[in-house]
């Protein structure tokens, strides 16, 4: 996010801290011969804010009022007081010549390989305990040449960058008479520096004649060349001169955008110092014209970044309307985004007419649309000779100790022989053990994390190192993406532990909430309170899920049947919350939450939910009433039919006689005998009796059958750290559900643990039964696991002790599985889930 301080600028002092020259830089870098680049983390977010300056970076937004702690971007002086910061931080290593700092660009250098590592350890520790941090994806480490500060350095060679002149080496060949005429104002526009400039363009210009027919041939080829390699040397393509008053031309098209990066010399005259073009893409070419001339100077500073800033310079355009928005507050979101990145960088804006932009037109029209691709560095004999066991063996193949049948040296690289059977014979480079990490991160993370044996086949294709399969193993297990993200088969289904059944009612209320709803006079939502004796329902209308709700109603249960001695519920928001909480605790009442995903806890209320939504279904869609005017006639009917492990209704066990609906009572009051039962208070107490051994004698029942099929719970010890599936917090089909990692704070019983985030808890902790939890030992480091790269007899272990993805000519295949490692993660079993429906799959309150 960027804040628009255009005004907070206009008003700042700004900061005069020299840059440093970028010559000096270029005259250091063209005698080394290993570089290392650092791309910093965040950038300026790292720099924290004096406290009396924290004010000024005030904005509002529709959440609040904030205000930076961190230096934000845009500000004026910002790139110049993150120069300093990391100058100052970096200063040994400056002073020493090892390492240049231009703004966010940290170079370090170095004659030898061993020399490049030991420096580059120092200054990470150095930018480690500086509070700083890294991009690991955009740095270069111990390459041989480099791009910088528009230079291509490297074999004790500086050259201008490709990148500076490829707008114009790789434009198009103009195919109609219009792009010829935008070529020729480009070459007029720097006809100063092309000696017999109209002999030379003559061939071109012959085509812009109205008589003659279009036809780019040799002779314009040739000329166009010519004109382009004198446009891109000396004395029209100058070397950026810092102390030079400097201009960015640009210009835009519905085809592209171009840039000149241009310097005033000492003669008077505009020198060219590196041309830019794009392609517009996407949605770009249907952009208004003022729109596409904005988004030109951003390219353009995007692309030139390196030499101008903390420097102030003058941007030239010939979009009137662009000059006008720069004060402008009511912009077009993506214009005003643009403008934001634009407030790192100190200019002002001339209009010009286009008449007088010639060169900038050509390229806008006439944009690059290739992409150059770089050949990669020889990584691979840096990494071999960087290793004291590579460069080991290298020797020991050299003086005939390793057998040469297996291992081989070509182009000063150790190969490896390899030759599965059915298929051609290969070398196979040598991976050291500090690549090997690397190498894994390429062959399993950017290959969308596909399995062991597919990661195998790729690497073995190309590489190989000792104990590879054990290595990709463990480091697959080990992969906190692809626990996470993959659909993980649950652990076997942990054996059942039922309540203990109340002898009376109302000693225990199983709660829980069923909605949102449609609105209905205003309610959302249905709170399901049961008895757990009698299964006897309340059914209370919420306007909303909040303590005030859930304490009114149970306020309302209390007076008519007393105070409960426990109720059972899920660790919803609202049960959880401090309120709740404390009004249970003034009431006596102990509070038990289920553990997340254990649903079948709360068995009894949750096989509720389902036939009340049923019904408030059929009384919305079938009869056409209000649900929560029914809610009432919901409620008698479910109290009024006889339980299945009851076999007596709830009402009957409650109150000891049969209680009929309005529509039954209408129905049979003409035709009922007799009076009231005798006794009545003798047949409920039977009843009740009766009721309690079929509660006990199904529970047991449904115990035995249901944990026939079930296994111990796999046990976890108190500071293990582990993985929880909650499927129910998955908020797409993309989303495993699987949260953490969390760290066991508490065993608690029946399978159940107390568990903490790692990270960002706030002290507070979740509980979950170990079906639902992942162990995971922490992410792989070769130092975790240092014992897999050692051998005991010989650096490269004999062939029949290397397990292969297949059977070799050289490598019998095994008979068994690799050895387990220790502290390997066992891979979960794949078992069937034969989860019942049953209401009393419950586990026994702590």
């Amino acid at each position: 996010m960027v804040v628009d301080y255009r005004a907070l600028n206009s008003v700042t002092v700004k900061d005069r801290y020299p840059l440093p020259l970028i010559e000096d830089h270029i005259d250091r870098l063209g005698r080394a011969k290993y570089f290392s680049t650092l791309d910093m983390l965040t950038g300026f977010h790292q720099v924290k804010l004096n406290e009396d300056s924290v004010h000024r970076t005030a904005f509002v937004t529709p959440e609040g009022h904030f205000e930076y702690l961190k230096m934000p971007y845009g500000l004026a002086n910002a790139p110049v007081v993150y120069q300093r910061i990391i100058s100052d931080t970096l200063r040994p290593f400056i002073d020493a010549g090892q390492v240049l700092v231009y703004v966010d660009d940290v170079m370090l250098i170095s004659d030898t390989v061993m020399a490049g590592l030991s420096l580059l350890d120092s200054v990470l520790e150095t930018l480690t305990k500086a509070g700083f941090s890294i991009n690991l994806r955009k740095c270069a480490f111990l390459t041989t040449e480099v791009e910088y500060l528009g230079r291509t350095i490297g074999n004790g060679q500086v050259r201008p960058s490709v990148h500076k002149i490829n707008a114009l080496v790789r434009s198009p060949v103009p195919g109609t008479v219009k792009q010829v005429r935008q070529f020729l104002g480009l070459a007029g526009y720097f006809r100063r520096y092309i000696p017999g400039y109209s002999t030379k363009v003559a061939p071109i210009a012959f085509l812009t004649r109205k008589d003659v027919k279009f036809n780019w041939g040799d002779d314009q080829e040739r000329a166009r060349q010519e004109i382009i390699s004198i446009l891109t040397s000396e004395p029209a393509l100058s070397i950026f001169d810092p102390s030079l008053e400097t201009e960015v031309h640009t210009d835009a098209s519905s085809q592209g955008y171009g840039a000149v990066l241009m310097q005033v010399g000492k003669d008077g005259h505009r020198h060219a110092v590196a041309f830019y073009s794009k392609v517009t893409v996407g949605a770009e070419p249907r952009y208004h014209s003022y729109e596409l001339e904005t988004l030109a100077v951003v390219k353009a500073l995007q692309h030139f970044r390196h030499y101008l800033v903390g420097k102030h310079f003058k941007v030239v355009t010939d979009c009137n309307a662009l000059k006008m928005t720069q004060h402008k507050k009511d912009l077009l979101p993506r214009v005003a985004r643009w403008w934001m990145y634009l407030q790192d960088f100190d200019f002002t804006l001339e209009y010009r007419k286009g008449q007088f932009m010639p060169h900038a037109d050509y390229l806008s029209r006439n944009p690059v649309n290739l992409c150059v691709v770089q050949r990669p560095l020889n990584w691979a004999r840096v990494a071999q000779a960087a290793d004291d066991e590579t460069v080991t063996l290298l020797e020991k193949l050299d003086q005939g100790q390793l057998d040469s049948s297996r291992y081989v040296k070509k182009n000063d690289l150790l190969y490896y022989k390899y030759n599965p059977i059915g298929e051609q014979s290969r070398l196979l480079c040598y991976v050291p053990k500090g690549f090997r990490l690397s190498l894994l991160r390429v062959f399993h993370d950017e290959h969308e994390h596909i399995s062991i044996e597919k990661v195998l086949d790729l690497i073995l294709k190309h590489f190989w190192f000792p104990n590879l399969r054990q290595f990709v193993k463990k480091y697959i297990d080990h992969c906190v993406v692809c626990l996470t993200h993959k659909k993980v088969p649950r652990a076997p289904l942990q054996p059942i532990v039922s309540w203990t059944k109340p002898s009376v009612p109302f000693d225990t209320i199983h709660v829980d909430a069923l909605g949102p709803l449609p609105e209905s006079n205003g309610y959302k939502y249905v709170l399901i309170l049961v008895d757990a004796f009698t299964k006897y329902c309340f059914l209370y209308p919420m306007y909303r899920q909040d303590s005030t709700e859930l304490k009114r109603a149970f306020t309302n249960a209390i007076s008519i049947f007393g105070t409960p001695q426990l109720i059972v519920c899920d660790r919803g928001r609202m049960f959880d919350s401090a309120e709740f909480n404390e009004w249970a605790a003034n009431f006596g009442i102990q509070l038990h939450f289920i553990a997340p995903e254990m649903h079948h806890e709360n068995g009894q209320v949750e096989r509720y939910c389902r036939t009340v939504l049923n019904m408030v279904r059929i009384e919305v869609n079938h009869k056409h009433e209000s649900w929560s005017n029914a809610l009432w006639k919901i409620q008698l009917v479910l109290n009024t039919n006889k339980q299945k492990t009851t076999q007596c209704s709830a009402l009957n066990l409650l109150i000891g006689t049969e209680a009929t609906t309005p529509a039954i009572n209408a129905l049979v009051r003409d035709i009922t005998v007799g009076g009231s039962t005798p006794n009545r208070e003798a047949w409920r107490e039977l009843r009740r009796q009766r009721a309690e051994e079929r509660l006990a004698r199904n529970q047991s029942d449904q115990d035995a059958r249901v944990n026939r099929s079930r296994k111990a719970p796999r046990a976890f010890a108190v500071s293990d750290m582990v993985f929880v599936k909650k499927s129910s917090q998955a908020t797409s089909k993309l989303d495993s559900g699987i949260r953490g990692p969390y760290r066991v704070t508490s065993c608690l019983p029946n399978g159940r643990y107390e568990l903490q985030l790692i990270a960002g808890s706030y002290g507070k902790t979740t509980q979950a039964a170990a079906e639902y939890m992942l162990p995971w030992d922490g992410e792989w480091t070769p130092e975790a696991c240092a014992a897999i790269f050692e051998c005991d007899d010989d650096l490269i272990p004999a062939a029949t002790s290397e397990p292969q993805p297949g059977t070799s000519r050289d490598m019998p295949s095994l008979s068994s599985p690799p050895e387990e490692l220790p502290n390997q993660v066992p891979s979960p079993e794949i078992i069937e889930d034969d989860d019942t429906s049953g209401e009393a799959v419950l586990a026994t309150p702590e």
